[in-house]
């Protein structure tokens, strides 16, 4: 992968599975056109649907994939090189994943020490401290006297994470550097069109996070303020993690997506003001209705 800004600001996870992704074409020979399907991903390294798409949009943004028909991923260009990564970072992913999905079951304890982990999900004692500290510097958790953990409550968590975004996703709209990825605009509107259009399935509730995930993301690296991008990515990591615990009804789906397109419209017009003060209501909004 190149050494860009998308790759820059990603998460060691999101990394460490790219970088896997591309062994695997490279290793197939893999063709242009060749498409990745989220599914087999998901079997092929063993970890949930939301590290898949996040190493997905990362390569993208590479320039490695590009969209197939609006919907899943195709090679874009033949692997010719794929980098190397240590086993350390394969079992940071699936521990990352695995921890998420038991805490979205309900199966995770608020307490718990990293003795208790090893033996539970079979990681090394050195992955489950380094994902331990990456869940602390997202607020998710905090060290306990001696070798204890204990997650923050996941309310308090969203909550705390609703108040930032508020203070700071419109005041990134208005930033002197904000330019709008016309090209970008174009494409998300014809997603989030084509997903308010569909018919509504078990399960489609979850599926708009990524698409929620990269509308705000994009957005914040538009602003120009590194800064304010890095901001952003860390909250929508922790949404990651706790993203295994939703699935949104259709009517806040759409809501979501109706605020999304006013949103673009408003950016695109140049009414950046405008746009802070929707996007400031879409996140009180969605904090309102936030349920974990």
């Amino acid at each position: 992968m190149t050494t860009n800004a998308a790759a820059k600001n990603a998460s060691r996870l999101q990394g460490e599975l790219a970088r896997q992704i591309l062994r695997s074409l490279k290793d197939q020979n893999a063709q242009p056109g060749h498409r990745l399907v989220e599914l087999d991903l998901c079997a092929a390294f063993g970890v949930s649907r939301t590290p898949v798409r996040g190493a997905l949009q990362l390569l993208a943004d590479e320039g490695v994939i590009a969209t197939h028909e609006g919907r899943g991923y195709v090679l874009a260009k033949i692997v010719r090189e794929a980098p190397e990564s240590s086993h350390e970072d394969a079992d940071d992913i699936r521990l990352f994943a695995a921890l998420s999905e038991a805490r979205a079951k309900g199966k995770l304890a608020d307490q718990l020490t990293q003795q208790e982990l090893v033996r539970r999900f079979g990681a090394p004692l050195s992955s489950v401290i380094r994902v331990l500290r990456h869940l602390a510097e997202l607020g998710l958790v905090e060290r306990k006297p001696g070798n204890g953990w204990a997650f923050f409550a996941d309310a308090r968590v969203l909550n705390e994470s609703y108040a930032f975004r508020r203070a700071l996703e419109p005041q990134m709209l208005q930033q002197p550097g904000f330019k709008l990825d016309r090209a970008w605009a174009e494409k998300t509107r014809a997603v989030h069109e084509k997903f308010r259009k569909k018919s509504w399935r078990a399960g489609d509730g979850a599926a708009f996070h990524a698409i929620n995930s990269d509308f705000h993301e994009q957005l914040a690296r538009c602003s120009g303020n590194r800064t304010m991008l890095r901001a952003i990515q860390h909250q929508l990591q922790l949404r990651s993690f706790l993203s295994g615990q939703w699935d949104y009804p259709m009517e806040q789906v759409h809501g979501a997506i109706d605020d999304h397109l006013e949103i673009l419209a408003a950016l695109e017009a140049g009414y950046a003001d405008k746009a802070a003060a929707l996007m400031l209501h879409h996140l009180t909004l969605s904090a309102s209705q936030a349920q974990v």
